[in-house]
């Protein structure tokens, strides 16, 4: 069957992606409001969620590593795997280190992406129009490493679930006005 720009099946399905976009977004919203909110408990939740998803990687991997055991390097196999699983489950009984860990990891990682989109801002300036937002998104990422060296040990209480709001609040109103924009069209 043939269906047309203008049928109404169509405009139907439109109507349809529109609305489940819509209620996604409102659901990441309210997440992202609640972290943001809650942060603490929001970085206790992302902790965990890192903590089973180690855990249970672990677990499969060395399964993984048990069944190739026909191959000489199994053994290398059940060892990573091996950390994997230790690491998730000491993150699991221990949380405080797991939200600790996690924290330090985020801000060496935002210290590094700010020094280098400062570095390659600069190198563009004379090469490309709009550089400026380089080194902005840079020194962004730079405030934000050094919010959290300098606020260490109480920033890793709030820092990954205030991180984590904001991503699904920002990902949810994306999608609520992408639904908005698909109404009516496939």
């Amino acid at each position: 069957m043939n269906i047309t720009n203008n049928s109404p099946q169509r405009a139907d399905l439109g109507t349809t992606v529109s609305n489940r976009l819509k209620v996604v977004g409102v659901v990441f919203v309210v997440i992202g409001v609640l972290a943001i909110l809650l942060p603490a408990w929001a970085t206790l939740a992302g902790a965990l969620l890192v903590a089973w998803m180690l855990t249970l990687w672990g677990i499969v991997g060395l399964w993984f590593a048990w069944e190739m055991r026909p191959a000489k390097e199994w053994r290398y196999a059940a060892v990573g795997f091996g950390i994997t699983l230790g690491l998730g489950l000491v993150f699991l009984l221990f949380p405080g280190i797991g939200i600790q860990t996690l924290t330090i990891v985020m801000m060496v990682v935002f210290l590094m992406e700010g020094i280098v989109s400062i570095l390659l801002g600069l190198r563009l300036s004379g090469q490309r129009t709009n550089w400026g937002w380089m080194i902005f998104s840079g020194a962004c990422s730079l405030i934000v490493g050094a919010i959290i060296l300098f606020g260490w040990p109480e920033t890793a209480t709030w820092t990954l679930g205030m991180l984590l709001g904001v991503n699904f609040l920002s990902t949810g109103i994306s999608l609520v006005m992408l639904g908005k924009a698909a109404k009516g069209t496939v």
